[in-house]
């Protein structure tokens, strides 16, 4: 992969395209107790998300609870301010010269700070990753449940349509956890008697955001007029494909994933038929109560385990219980985490 690179997939699709939404920020809790206070390094993406910082403040309030004071650095070229895989191997080196107790980093890209990683580990550093299991070894990882997130949410665009409805898939970038969301979509599609129309490999939405997913939109919409429903990989694509679609006139069901702020008010407007919430301050929690549990001797995570992340079962947010989602800071206290 490319130095230089976006986000993988519902690291992207999760990522990619959310608006910001501001929160009070408090003083992050510190360790007062009389023995040396410990301490994770967590080697994130970038600063300006809301997804990502609601995993990193999930992860921050669970490891203060536990008496552990995080550090953050962020993976941005501060020149052209995009995501750099260099920045982010930096960022590790600069965390094993720290001596934490455990270092968490996000994973861009399955092969990349193998380095790093290797020689953490080597020093007796646990280490952890972050939407994703690498290529090599770590102490242990999280990832979300991609296709089933993708057979929900397509279910249920399915269950609003009727069988032998056109529907087409709109993907993103062809990584793997969109390749797994897509497979779960399609899936569910095919159960559901719904007949999928285009080619997904032209239908994917390369730049992530939400002008992309507009263009896509327009493609599929010229190439079937009479499509129905379309499920798309994040909710970003999805906010501009409803454009698309008004633009046009056009009657489509949508659903998406991620439970964006955006999205969910498109739910409420009627805009958008339902969005699988990925619960990213709940990834963080859950990530964060690992490596402390490894820390405190609790729990020894090794040869990758993977972290339990929120099951998909009930992630969907319809207009049946939209009324009832709360934003990730509405969930958990965010706090100043200090970067490294």
């Amino acid at each position: 992969m490319k130095k230089t690179t976006r986000l993988s997939a519902v690291a992207l699709s999760a990522i990619a395209a959310l608006s910001l939404s501001a929160c009070t920020a408090e003083e992050a809790p510190s360790n007062d107790g009389g023995d040396a206070t410990k301490t994770v390094w967590y080697a994130d993406v970038m600063d300006a998300n809301p997804t990502a910082t609601a995993i990193a403040q999930g992860m921050n309030q669970t490891l203060a609870e536990n008496g552990i004071e995080m550090t953050r650095s962020l993976a941005i070229d501060t020149t052209t301010g995009n995501i750099d895989l260099g920045a982010q191997a930096q960022g590790l080196t600069r965390a094993i010269a720290a001596k934490p107790d455990a270092i968490a980093y996000f994973l861009l890209d399955a092969s990349a700070s193998r380095p790093q990683v290797e020689e953490a580990m080597g020093q007796g550093i646990p280490v952890f990753a972050a939407f994703g299991k690498p290529d090599f070894d770590v102490n242990a990882y999280i990832a979300l449940y991609d296709e089933d997130q993708g057979y929900v949410s397509a279910s249920y665009l399915a269950e609003n349509l009727q069988k032998g409805d056109k529907v087409a898939i709109l993907g993103g970038p062809a990584n793997q956890n969109v390749l797994n969301a897509e497979a779960g979509a399609t899936k569910a599609l095919e159960e559901a008697g719904m007949t999928i129309v285009g080619d997904v490999e032209q239908q994917r939405n390369l730049t992530d955001g939400a002008a992309g997913g507009k263009e896509v939109m327009q493609g599929i919409l010229q190439q079937n007029p009479d499509v129905k429903g379309v499920w798309v990989y994040n909710d970003d694509s999805a906010m501009g494909a409803i454009a698309a679609a008004k633009q046009a006139g056009a009657d489509v069901l949508f659903t998406s994933r991620n439970g964006t702020a955006d999205a969910i008010a498109a739910v409420k407007a009627g805009d958008l038929l339902g969005t699988c919430d990925i619960q990213p301050a709940e990834l963080g929690k859950s990530l964060g109560q690992a490596i402390a549990d490894q820390i405190n001797g609790v729990k020894e995570y090794k040869d990758s385990e993977r972290i339990p992340s929120p099951p998909a079962e009930d992630c969907m947010v319809t207009k049946d219980n939209v009324d009832d989602w709360k934003a990730p800071e509405d969930l958990i206290t965010y706090a100043e985490i200090p970067l490294g």
